[in-house]
């Protein structure tokens, strides 16, 4: 019966670390400059409450993504990668989670 209890103190413990951890990662980012990036040389820099909505285009050899800045956020809304990862990920919304295009080497990120 001991056991149990150790094991469900552990369990529960883990729990709330994870979730503390999660909250923290997760939680909006303070900046409203965001960058973007491609092979490391900043592209574009956007104050995102200044900013009109507009429509861009980048391109990585033979292929490109579509930034679409709209009401204050910024999200790749087209790509021409197999994955459609960066397009799937949506609004940027956090520090810790950059959009990411790997194929297209463009990171979407807040400005520090």
């Amino acid at each position: 019966m001991r056991q149990i209890r150790i094991l469900v103190t552990v369990i529960a413990v883990i729990f709330l670390i994870s979730l503390l951890c999660s909250v923290y990662v997760l939680r909006p980012s303070g900046s409203r400059r965001a960058e973007v990036v491609q092979d490391g040389r900043v592209l574009y820099t956007f104050d995102l409450d200044r900013t009109q909505d507009q429509e861009l285009t980048v391109y990585y050899g033979n292929s490109s993504n579509t930034i679409l800045i709209q009401d204050g956020e910024i999200r790749v809304s087209a790509a021409e990668c197999p994955d459609q990862t960066c397009v799937n990920m949506g609004k940027l919304y956090s520090d810790s989670l950059p959009i990411v295009c790997l194929p297209n080497h463009l990171i979407i990120r807040f400005a520090e």
